[in-house]
């Protein structure tokens, strides 16, 4: 969530036939308002924030730009991993300062990544993970075994993943049933120095637990692009803590990306309004 203003979003149903949000919420109260929309467009892979249940009983779809940003966030989850263990940019920036400070960081060559969540962006991850010769363990309720023939790519359990690897990168969707995913007990069982990485959502992790993990030596450290709390002046347990890097979801943000997820979004809506079925509908009982 961020601060938004629930009574202005509500407001913008009014007389619209398509809406295209980022991160601003579409709850049912604000649906109640919609007299006319037939389609929210979402330009990303999420839709974690619209209620889904109030949109399909009000006949509105929803659609998602799939296979538009999973190279850019794949790329960056890659980014955070390397800066997480190199201290990349704390070293830059003593420079920067006239500083000289070197940093003595961690080999990502070789070991052991779990990824959770194997989608378009968690098999990016795998591909580029695999260049670093990491043994990859992938954890998914779907599975995908030529993916993983092709690409040198291990299915394991949950339990089997946080407890082998040196890294855990979150790339799973936020879904009831991964709120909270990485909490206190869920740490405690990860390896002493590893590593955990978020391009996903803030809702997976426990930021309290994570925080004081890193804080005790236990988790060597953190790279998040995503925080449950949003924007300027968040309140998040991750914000200033050594060891944790913080970015401003920001993952998705290359030109590449822009322009495919434009270009995905005008023609889903253009798809729509001319009474076509749009390609990526999350919930086709309301198309039906």
């Amino acid at each position: 969530p961020m601060p938004f203003d629930l009574g202005w979003i509500a407001e913008q149903m009014r007389g619209i036939d398509a809406l295209v949000f980022a991160m601003e919420p579409v709850s049912a109260e604000a649906l109640e308002k919609a007299d006319r929309l037939r389609i929210i467009a979402r330009p990303g892979v999420g839709y974690d924030t619209v209620d889904l249940e109030a949109a399909t009983r009000k006949g509105v779809i929803v659609t998602i730009a799939a296979g538009t940003n999973n190279q850019s966030v794949a790329d960056f989850t890659l980014g955070l991993l390397l800066q997480a263990t190199r201290g990349i940019a704390i070293a830059a920036e003593s420079v920067q300062q006239k500083g000289w400070e070197r940093v003595t960081g961690t080999e990502v060559w070789g070991k052991k990544l779990a990824i959770i969540g194997m989608g378009r962006i968690g098999k990016g991850v795998a591909q580029r993970a695999r260049g670093f010769e990491m043994d990859v363990l992938a954890v998914s309720p779907r599975r995908d075994n030529d993916f993983a023939r092709m690409h040198g790519v291990r299915y394991v359990s949950f339990d089997e993943a946080i407890e082998q690897a040196d890294f855990v990168s979150l790339n799973a969707p936020l879904t009831q049933e991964t709120v909270g995913l990485i909490d206190a007990r869920v740490l405690a069982r990860m390896k002493r120095g590893a590593y955990v990485i978020n391009t996903s959502r803030g809702g997976l992790v426990d930021e309290a637990a994570l925080a004081e993990a890193v804080l005790s030596g236990h988790i060597a450290g953190a790279a998040v692009d995503v925080l449950q709390t949003q924007g300027a002046g968040s309140p998040s347990a991750l914000i200033g803590v050594p060891g944790i890097i913080v970015t401003p979801h920001m993952a998705t943000f290359t030109k590449e990306a822009t322009q495919r997820v434009a270009m995905s979004v005008a023609h889903s809506i253009i798809t729509a309004l001319h009474g076509g079925a749009p390609e990526h509908i999350v919930n086709p009982a309301a198309w039906a």
